[in-house]
Parts: structure tokens; C-alpha cells; sequence
């Protein structure tokens, strides 16, 4: 990661939680698929796609750092909780359920473990990052 600038990181990181969050609250929306519950795995893929790119951004800390993946699973659990209570908002005509807050928790565990992994097997930048 060292080579993409921060900067860019960070604006995908941001134009990526956009379109996370605008898909999660988009009124009415159903997701049919090949198997039960697809919108399941989406939110897996989803939440663990938000948890790299938010490492990744280090707007908690650098990536590299042995506590980033704790404080990525905290933001994780809170953003994970906010996203799935605002879609029971009458307006938007969906539900929050904690089978989908369990998936996304599955994501967000996935992606930090993804960061552990990838600071553990790295060389550190001339950065430092």
C-alpha cells in the first residue's frame, strides 16, 4: 500500500463509503440471488471491502500499526450497528435485521484480519507506512 499515496487511499475509502452507505438505504431495495440469502454474502464482501479501505485510509492509524485491527473492529461494530438501525426508518421501506449486522461483523472481522496479516508480512516504507 505504500506506493498508492495516502491521499488516494483516502478518497476511495470515501467514495466507496458513499456508495456502501447509498446501496444500504436505497428505499425498497431486494436483492434476489443464486442462493438463500444472497444479500447475506453481500454484506460480508461489503463490510469487509469498507474495513481494508478504512485501514488502508489510516484515518485510525497507520495500517501497519498491531492495534489498528482493534480499533478497525471497533469503527466496524459501531458503523455496522448505525447502517443497519437507520434502514428501519419507515421512509426507506426496509428492514434491519441481526442476521445482516451479523454478517457485516463477518466482513468487518474479515477485513481486519485481512490488515493483521498484510502488516505482519510487509517490510514497513521509507515512510514508515
Amino acid at each position: 500500500m505504500p506506493s498508492v499515496p495516502l491521499g488516494v487511499r483516502r478518497g476511495v475509502f470515501l467514495a466507496y463509503a458513499v456508495v456502501l452507505f447509498t446501496a444500504t438505504h436505497w428505499p425498497s431495495l431486494k436483492i434476489d440471488g443464486p442462493v438463500p440469502r444472497t444479500d447475506l454474502w453481500l454484506h460480508v464482501g461489503a463490510f469487509g471491502a469498507w474495513t481494508l479501505l478504512f485501514g488502508f485510509a489510516e484515518f485510525i492509524g497507520r495500517w501497519r500499526d498491531r492495534t489498528t485491527p482493534l480499533r478497525l473492529i471497533a469503527c466496524g461494530i459501531v458503523y455496522a450497528a448505525m447502517d443497519e438501525l437507520l434502514q428501519a426508518i419507515p421512509v426507506l421501506n426496509r428492514f434491519a435485521t441481526i442476521e445482516d449486522y451479523v454478517a457485516n461483523l463477518v466482513g468487518v472481522f474479515a477485513g481486519a484480519t485481512i490488515i493483521l496479516i498484510a502488516a505482519r508480512n510487509t517490510e514497513p516504507g521509507p515512510d514508515g507506512g
